[in-house]
């Protein structure tokens, strides 16, 4: 049996690879032509297809494709004789369409726009939910809080992710803090909105292994041989 290994970092090669699952390299059987990698139209095809879309038609098209069920919704609710129920269908097909609509049709080049659109409508319909059901104390002392906090953290999370230059196992540790922070962050606000007091309990019992996976992360980052091994065991 012949075996194959990369030029490049020497690794054995399985049959009929393209390339190195380890660094790469392209892999050539000198028995066969080698493939022609530049003919591929599929990629071209599919940019010239989302630089032709007309989008300012497409966004006429959500707003008219939303608008319709919220009027027959609203019909229907009036021709009952109540007009109670239909807001809350409404609300949620405007939250939706938010949530769906904006990032696909109007494509702003920060995504952090998207985050801050999803909370606004998020807190939109729910406010409208308070104030039909007269239920502003929970709205103001558990909603809101809530909502900015995570919104706060996923903000933060995004920038780590995409802005803040280092290392990826220090940028995964970080994220994993900063999940732990919101857990607690949670369980602070509902605990003060119930009985007035802060404590911490579920939050810890979920933040320690987040913390220990943390340093993990952290101390493979830092030992260059232990990540080199992990790296060639598990071909990434």
């Amino acid at each position: 049996m012949i075996l194959s290994y990369c030029v490049e970092c020497g690794v054995e090669l399985a049959r009929n690879l393209g390339k190195c699952p380890l660094c790469g390299t392209p892999v050539l059987n000198p028995r066969q032509p080698a493939p022609d990698l530049s003919e591929n139209p599929n990629p071209d095809v599919f940019e010239e297809a989302i630089s032709h879309m007309d989008r300012g038609y497409a966004r006429q098209l959500a707003v008219v494709a939303v608008l319709i069920p919220m009027l027959i919704v609203l019909g229907i609710d009036l021709i009952d004789g109540g007009g109670i129920w239909s807001p809350f269908v409404m609300g949620a097909l405007g939250m939706l369409w938010c949530f769906f609509a904006v990032p696909l049709l109007f494509r702003p080049k920060k995504p952090y726009l998207y985050i801050a659109v999803d909370a606004l409508a998020l807190c939109g319909f729910l406010a409208l939910v308070s104030a039909l059901t007269d239920g502003f104390s929970w709205y103001l002392g558990v909603v809101m809080p809530l909502l900015v906090l995570t919104g706060l953290m996923t903000l933060m999370m995004l920038l780590v992710y995409r802005r803040i230059e280092m290392r990826r196992l220090h940028r995964a540790a970080i994220l994993m803090l900063l999940m732990a922070a919101l857990l607690m962050g949670m369980e602070l606000i509902l605990d003060l909105n119930a009985s007035g007091k802060a404590s911490l309990s579920w939050s810890v019992y979920a933040g320690i292994p987040m913390l220990v996976i943390s340093l993990m992360l952290a101390g493979i980052e830092q030992n260059k041989a232990l990540k080199e091994a992990i790296r060639k065991r598990l071909f990434i």
